[in-house]
């Protein structure tokens, strides 16, 4: 009898995840919307995260009309935490991604909205020749140009030298991304951005997870169009948290006017809520 009832809780069970494994992850990979803008939008988390991490972010654009997609990406180092491995590989799950939008949707083109390490592989993914699929990208506290930790990258480096299965173990990705690397000096022979897409990277100077903050700006190549826009410089000192990024509020406005500003315009629009 407790066998039985074990059985019969393992099915249910099992019925209700393939129940919500089969339904969109709202607000997210919803077949059905009535979408207003041309171009969906893909979400690109960062490292030990998960594309749910942008929901706030996400559902202020799908009430702005735009069709929002997120997927995980990397391997999963814990439950609900992804984004890990080697970054040539991960960058190939980006591309991956970006061919299911484009196929449930339709479209040519996606937007890209991404955090941290997921705006590097952006980049990186643009670079490799995805600049056609790409309208708009919006990053915020992006690793465009690798992180020093403040000031611990030279130490990191050298543990994960001295350790390199553990390292490959653990977080390959996250070593590669340190001042220094080999792997980041190889990487800094690409583009920062390609004049087929516009760009918009938001950054933060209570950012203490990519420092210098610099490391977030994006240098205009080909005549690309770039908005490098410090909250703290125009929103009297409002500064979010690295890992707070994806769920803050001014965040999700300014990935509303990266997606929608006029190509040339470059200062942010007032907030509201924030005079």
């Amino acid at each position: 009898m407790q066998l039985t009832r074990a059985l019969m809780g393992l099915a249910a069970g099992y019925g209700a995840l393939q129940g919500r494994e089969n339904r969109p992850r709202l607000p997210f990979n919803d077949p059905s919307f009535g979408a207003k803008h041309a171009t969906p939008v893909m979400y690109v988390h960062g490292i030990n995260s998960r594309a749910a991490a942008f929901r706030h972010n996400a559902q202020h654009l799908k009430d702005h009309g735009f069709w929002v997609w997120g997927y995980d990406y990397g391997d999963m180092i814990a439950p609900g935490f992804f984004g890990v491995g080697d970054l040539n590989a991960i960058v190939g799950d980006v591309a991956n991604n970006v061919e299911r939008v484009l196929k449930a949707t339709g479209a040519k083109q996606v937007d890209i909205v991404a955090h941290s390490q997921g705006a590097l592989m952006t980049k990186l993914f643009i670079a490799r020749g995805g600049a056609g699929k790409v309208r708009r990208v919006v990053a915020m506290g992006g690793n465009f140009h690798g992180t020093d930790f403040r000031g611990w990258a030279g130490d990191l480096g050298k543990v994960a030298s001295r350790l390199p299965r553990l390292t490959s173990l653990v977080a390959p990705g996250a070593a590669q991304q340190l001042v220094g690397s080999a792997w980041l000096r190889d990487f800094a022979k690409v583009p920062d951005t390609d004049p087929r897409v516009v760009y918009t990277s938001l950054y933060s100077p209570a950012d203490t997870v990519v420092t210098p903050n610099s490391a977030s700006e994006l240098e205009s190549v080909g005549g690309a169009d770039v908005a490098n826009v410090d909250s703290a410089r125009f929103y009297g000192g409002y500064a979010p948290l690295h890992m707070l990024m994806p769920r803050d509020p001014l965040y999700a406005e300014l990935t509303l006017w990266g997606l929608t500003r006029d190509v040339g315009e470059h200062t942010p629009p007032e907030v509201d809520w924030l005079v």
